[in-house]
């Protein structure tokens, strides 16, 4: 049976018995579609016939025919929308990722047909949060994310590897919210640029001393905590280091790495889970819901890399 963790097996065949087949998952996606009903997405007629031989919606009006998965991220999708409910729960419940090998073994479907739905979920996870801004507090951190290398420079500057801005917002005693974004380079053009889509102006932001905070954050309360190791770095600064240490840790662990080209979307998918932990019971229909809003990623796209 795969491998996943004897506790997430163990939900999901309970969660399997919830939707036992195609038609109670068709059920509840149209549900979470359309809560008030069905609506035509092109005139907003609520009339229509329902063609039982293709699985359309005939809007009476506008004579519109649609699908149910038409502009989702399930958009012409082959594989069994059980299938589909399996890799949503799983991404969704999976708190240190998933392995895509034993994820398509479990749900049974191929590889390949695992490792493009999961890219389709976590751009569907990205775009839902990118225009969600950290506020409050946040501690700021940059990492750099990537295979072992050969040896030679460490820390800023490490090549071979990519530069990555965590921000992580402070709850009274506990982190919050998480944001990740890829580097082009630690310039401070591209951390201010980055800070604009992750954080909200006006927010305290708390770092070490490198010198590009002082001028990327200027639209922004700045704090900066002098460090002289990478202990201190961990007492000045511990929930973006436990946040960085976490997502390393996911990324190593469940994929064994991931290539710079679609290392934005596996930190998106981290941080979605993240920012979403508090919730665990309802992350599942969450997931449905955010994959049932988000744009379709066809193969053109994920070839270029990086999504929203």
């Amino acid at each position: 049976m795969g491998y996943l963790s004897q506790q997430l097996r163990r939900g999901l065949f309970t969660f399997m018995k919830r939707f036992p087949d195609e038609q109670a998952c068709r059920d509840f996606l149209v549900k979470t579609r359309w809560p008030n009903g069905f609506a035509c997405p092109a005139c907003g007629s609520r009339r229509y016939w329902f063609i039982h031989t293709r699985e359309l919606f005939e809007c009476k009006d506008c004579r519109r025919q649609t699908s149910l998965t038409a502009g989702t991220v399930m958009d012409k999708t082959r594989a069994p929308l059980r299938a589909w409910f399996g890799m949503i729960y799983l991404m969704a419940r999976a708190k240190s990722g998933v392995s895509i090998r034993g994820a398509a073994e479990d749900v049974e479907i191929s590889y390949k047909t695992a490792w493009l739905m999961a890219h389709k979920i976590r751009y569907a996870m990205a775009e839902e949060d990118e225009d969600r801004l950290l506020n409050g507090i946040i501690e700021l951190d940059e990492s750099y994310f990537g295979g072992k290398s050969k040896p030679g420079k460490r820390g800023r500057g490490a090549a071979g590897k990519a530069p990555v801005l965590v921000g992580v917002t402070i709850c009274g005693k506990g982190p919050g919210e998480a944001s990740m974004r890829v580097l082009p380079s630690v310039s401070v053009i591209n951390i201010k640029r980055a800070c604009e889509k992750m954080i909200r102006p006006g927010a305290t932001v708390v770092t070490d001393g490198f010198p590009s905070y002082e001028k990327a954050l200027i639209d922004y309360t700045h704090e900066a905590r002098v460090l002289h190791s990478s202990k201190a770095a961990g007492k000045k600064l511990p929930w973006v280091h436990l946040i960085i240490h976490n997502a390393k840790t996911d990324i190593l662990g469940s994929q064994h790495g991931v290539s710079p080209k679609h290392l934005q979307r596996y930190l998106s998918e981290f941080c979605w889970r993240f920012s979403r932990r508090h919730r665990e019971g309802d992350l599942f229909d969450m997931l449905v819901g955010t994959c049932v809003k988000g744009s379709p990623l066809t193969w053109s796209a994920l070839a270029r890399g990086p999504g929203p």
